[in-house]
């Protein structure tokens, strides 16, 4: 994961409750969503991709992680920026992805 981006995007965001943020660096993009202790669906708007087909690899909490924060499930879907999507986030949870273009 690089430690300098391009660009940001904010996408979600109450100060103290959760955030979610879109880094571009390169052709990749990294969003990353987190909550505080309270459970939460976090809707991410893929919007602010350009227009094409991308493979997200995407780490949310597991069935588990509200007990064991090594808990996570990893899949692998396709996404546009015409698509939003809806993550459930555990208590202290959050979600990861890295964008890359197919």
């Amino acid at each position: 994961m690089p430690t300098v981006f391009d660009e940001y995007v904010p996408l979600q965001s109450k100060v103290g409750k959760y955030l979610s943020v879109a880094k571009r660096k390169g052709d990749e993009w990294f969003v990353g969503a987190l909550t505080n202790w309270d459970k939460r669906t976090i809707t991410i708007d893929f919007s602010f991709l350009p227009a094409g087909t991308y493979k997200a690899t995407v780490f949310t909490d597991g069935i588990n992680a509200d007990r064991n924060a090594t808990d996570y499930r990893k899949t692998e879907i396709t996404v546009t920026s015409d698509m939003v999507l809806k993550y459930d986030m555990a208590s202290g949870g959050g979600v990861a992805m890295r964008i890359q273009k197919l």
